[in-house]
């Protein structure tokens, strides 16, 4: 039994060892995982992302994660039209200028391959493999990534292709410009392509676009107006009917959630789950949204024009506050490695987006970081050439330099000195003032021999007769080299101060130069220590480096450490020209000017002297609405950039309508009425129209329950007003008249005027009129034999009115006069029947009216108490009425009833127990009889008290 109770025992301790190593294992993997195990592998799979640099031709690489440019690689020419495609990697660069395509081995950083097409195309990456398509001739190629070689035969659809993308899984799909969808794949183990069904899509045209998945596309149709999903594992078709004009959909993004802009609209559309969102990305400030991307979960939509980026959720609300593009330029967005990347078409700085919504600025290392030729493979890096600034002008020439010493003979040297070699310049005066050279100075220089000081005899010479020249010795070379900058000007060019000290032997003359191409070197004398360098272009860094110059020797150069110009102001944009306004009967103005020559942010348009609204940078026109309306109105456009303005000369003088002035002279009348309609004429003085011609009135009226509307182009109008059974028409009162007047504007002010309606008069007394509101009885005496009786008279105002006088009718006789206003009237008294009252009005255009008759029954008399004063007899009231229940007569003998119910138990105990009690007492007198008995027949007989108690025998 021990044993097999010690065996769950020793299971229990084995699970528990093995509960033990499972827990350290998962201690130690999420310990590796949280402090490095991922970064590595995102590291080796990628961990740097490639941007184009159009400006200069050159691919930046970065590093999200550390915030630093690495290298740049220059691969075009300046001003080029890059296109990079960077995915499992393979990266290949393509320049639209030139129809080059370049693919970079990353192991190496070297050019592996190039090729050059005659036409567009485009470099497509997914699934390992590249492909190369030219849309205008409707080809596919399989290319090998490193070599751009063509791997089997091309693949031709047949026409030209509106787009085409590839999926996560490598298939391509292309749509061609007659709406035929198509997947093509390449095989590499059969080295050919699978090529699916064509499948004909309608709406599909020129201007649909694709955007690719994990596994298949959505498909954005403008032409048609549709929005489809193939090829995901279920097919979607959506019809859209305001997708119209150019489409943007991101580069690629997950199935439920695939956006793409509409810049013509300022919307994007997204298709999230199985809903399609129409989001109006114009009212949060992006009138021209850009290919959107998608990320973590968020899209985030580029604003051309606008330089920055909104970020909306997957339900079209905005997510978070916009992201700011440095500079603000047109982003750019591209997501690598867990992280978007905001970049722009000048490639100088970017953005990077953390999946929590954090972002960092980088610096692409443009302004020295070094750059690499990939089609040289024995050139080391270079500096990078930054954009140069004009340079400054040459200075001259000075006159002594090189003439000799005064009353010498030009054609002959100075004693002592070597001749220069044929055709070399003259050197310059050492410690003269420093110039910019003048080729290489090589010459040796006048006046007083090289290293001679002055005063020295000139030695004799030889025999020969003719000097020997003696070679120069090499000067010593400079050290301790610093620069130290200036103030730069308005335009960011900065003077920089550089001292060395002086090497031995001693230098004819120092040449100073900068490692920045266009800056021209300064040359000084030999015995000068500093020399200022002029010119050098702002936000660069630079070094400086000084050369010792002896006749034709020069020593190695010294250089300094580097520093960096401060950054370079902003530049005002150059302001448009050719400001033309046209007015609109609207009240609108267009403004037309001609674009500023140099690029800008943005246009502010408005009046001059007023308010502005902006507009993109590419714009050329605008129109203005809810302009203060005046004449002679000028407007002015400014081109702004990076925060500066210049306006244009103001544009010629229009008038800008507004509504119309309020109407004059409004007067209003009653013309008459029949029965139940007013009419009324109504007339006013025309406005001032304030620059639109008058487009009509609307003339309103209302008061006493009724009110209306009409139009009319003229200055005055006749109404129309019915008011049957309103308290216009019953009591009178006032109409109010209001009129408004209208141009192409809007409408101007309002103006009301009152009409008095008087009361009509009242009509006379009628047969069946309601006069008698209700005939009631009283409660009669206790001695009165009969019943009396009244009525309340209400009659209708026609009654009350009537001065000939009323009669009281009862009972179809005439019961005298009453007032024909009403109140109430006793009729008598009755001793049964009913009663009958009306009312009769006298002299009622020479006739009697009755009104209505209203009938009461009298109740009989004994309902109240009543006492006969003949007999001296009073009865109570009758106190049988229907539905009183009958009386029962119970006849003798009666017999009583036992209790029933819940009281009969408690009943019985108590008559029990009171009968127990009193055979108990009983008892006791019974026990107790013997003795009394005795104690009776000892004591004497007393006579009874007449008031004593006395107790009967027991029967």
């Amino acid at each position: 039994m021990r044993r097999l109770l010690g065996r769950p025992g020793d299971r229990q301790r084995g699970f528990a060892e093995a509960g033990v190593a499972v827990t350290g294992a998962a201690l130690v993997l999420g310990a590796a995982l949280g402090s490095g195990v991922a970064s590595t592998v995102v590291t080796m799979s990628d961990g740097v992302t490639w941007l184009p640099d159009d400006q200069t031709g050159q691919v930046v690489q970065i590093n999200p994660g550390t915030g630093r440019a690495e290298r740049r690689l220059q691969v075009a020419g300046p001003r080029a039209e890059l296109d990079i495609s960077q995915r499992d990697g393979v990266l290949v660069v393509g320049d639209g200028r030139t129809g080059s395509l370049t693919s970079i081995d990353l192991a190496t950083l070297l050019a592996s391959g190039q090729r050059t097409s005659g036409e567009p195309a485009r470099v497509l990456v997914g699934g390992g493999l590249v492909y190369l398509v030219t849309p205008g001739s409707g080809v596919v190629r399989a290319v090998d990534p490193l070599t751009l070689k063509d791997l089997g035969t091309p693949h031709r659809v047949g026409g030209a292709l509106a787009d085409a993308v590839v999926d996560a899984r490598g298939t391509v799909w292309v749509v061609t410009a007659g709406g035929d969808l198509q997947q093509v794949t390449w095989k590499p183990a059969d080295e050919r392509f699978d090529v699916g069904e064509p499948r004909p899509v309608r709406g599909a045209g020129s201007g649909t676009r694709l955007l690719p998945h994990e596994r298949g596309v959505t498909l954005f149709a403008p032409d048609g107006g549709a929005v489809l999903q193939v090829g995901v594992g279920r097919d979607l078709a959506v019809a859209v009917p305001d997708l119209a004009g150019e489409v943007l959909p991101a580069d690629s993004s997950p199935t439920d959630l695939a956006p793409a802009g509409v810049p013509g609209r300022s919307a994007v559309v997204m298709l999230a789950g199985d809903r399609i969102l129409d989001v109006g990305v114009g009212a949060l400030g992006c009138e021209r949204p850009g290919r959107p991307a998608v990320f973590a979960g968020l899209v985030y939509v580029p604003c051309t024009g606008a330089g920055r980026v909104v970020v909306l959720r997957p339900d079209g609300t905005r997510a978070r506050a916009d992201v700011v593009v440095p500079g603000g330029r047109d982003p750019r967005l591209l997501v690598d490695d867990g992280r978007l990347v905001v970049h722009t078409e000048d490639g100088a700085r970017a953005v990077v987006v953390e999946a929590d919504g954090s972002t960092r600025a980088i610096d692409t290392g443009r302004s020295g970081g070094p750059v690499h030729d990939p089609r040289d493979t024995a050139a080391g890096p270079s500096a990078a050439v930054p954009p140069q600034r004009p340079q400054q002008p040459t200075q001259p020439q000075r006159p002594d330099q090189g003439a000799p010493p005064p009353g010498a003979d030009p054609g002959v040297p100075p004693v002592g000195a070597p001749e220069p070699p044929p055709g070399a310049p003259d050197a310059p005066t050492p410690g003269g003032t420093p110039t910019l050279p003048v080729g290489t100075p090589t010459g040796a220089p006048t006046g007083e021999p090289t290293g001679r000081p002055p005063g020295t005899p000139t030695p004799t010479p030889t025999p020969t007769g003719t000097a020997t020249p003696t070679p120069d010795a090499p000067p010593g070379r400079p050290s301790a080299v610093v620069a130290t900058l200036g103030t730069p000007d308005a335009a960011g060019l900065t003077d920089v101060t550089v001292t060395w000290r002086a090497g031995t032997p001693p230098a004819d003359d120092h040449v100073v130069r900068t490692s920045v191409a266009g800056v021209a070197p300064v040359e000084v004398g030999g015995g000068a220590t500093t020399a200022t360098v002029r010119g050098v272009v702002c936000g660069t860094r630079v070094t400086f480096s000084v050369e010792a110059v002896a006749g034709a020797e020069r020593s190695a150069a010294a250089t300094s450490a580097a520093v960096t110009t401060p950054a370079c102001p902003p530049q005002a944009p150059a302001a448009p020209t050719g400001v033309t306004a046209v007015a609109g009967g609207d009240g609108s103005v267009t403004v037309s000017w001609t674009a500023s020559r140099t690029p800008v942010d943005a246009y502010l348009v408005g009046p001059e002297g007023g308010s502005t609204t902006t507009t993109s940078g590419d714009a050329t026109s605008l129109v203005l609405r809810d302009l203060p309306p005046g004449a002679g109105v000028r407007f002015v456009v400014q081109a702004q950039r990076e925060g500066l303005t210049a306006a244009s000369a103001p544009s010629n003088a229009v008038t800008v309508a507004g509504p119309p002035g309020g109407v004059g002279g409004l007067a209003a009348a009653l013309a008459g009425r029949a029965g139940d309609v007013l009419t009324v004429d109504v007339s006013w003085g025309a406005p001032a129209d304030n620059g639109s011609p008058l487009s009509g009135y609307a003339v309103a009226w209302s008061g006493g329950g009724t009110g209306g509307s009409t139009t009319t182009a003229a200055t005055g109008a006749t109404l129309s007003v019915p008011c049957g059974g309103q308290p216009l028409c019953t009591d009178g009162g006032t109409l109010t008249v209001t009129v408004t007047p209208a141009n192409g504007v809007g409408a101007g002010p309002a103006a009301s005027t009152g009409v008095s309606v008087p009361a009509p008069p009242l009509p006379p007394p009628a047969d069946g009129d309601s006069v008698v509101a209700y005939v009631h009885y009283g409660t009669p005496g206790l001695g009165d034999p009969d019943v009396p009786m009244s009525a309340q008279l209400s009659p209708p105002a026609s009654w009350a009115a009537h001065q000939g006088g009323c009669t009281l009718v009862v009972n179809g006789a005439a019961a005298g006069s009453v007032s024909c206003s009403g109140g109430a009237v006793h009729l008598g008294s009755f001793s049964g029947g009913s009663v009958t009252v009306a009312v009769r009005a006298e002299n009622v255009d020479g006739r009697t009216v009755t009104s209505a008759s209203v009938t009461e029954q009298v109740p009989p008399r004994n309902t109240w108490a009543y006492c006969n004063p003949n007999t001296g007899i009073c009865t109570q009231p009758v106190s049988i009425t229907p539905g009183d229940p009958d009386v029962v007569v119970v006849p003798l003998p009666w017999t009583p009833r036992l209790p029933v119910g819940p009281e009969r138990p408690p009943l019985a105990a108590a008559g029990a127990g009171l009968l127990l009690a009193a055979g108990a007492l009983r008892a006791a007198r019974l026990r107790t009889r013997p003795a009394a008995a005795a104690t009776d027949d000892a004591a004497p007989t007393a006579p009874p008290s007449p008031h004593a108690p006395t107790e009967e025998s027991p029967a």
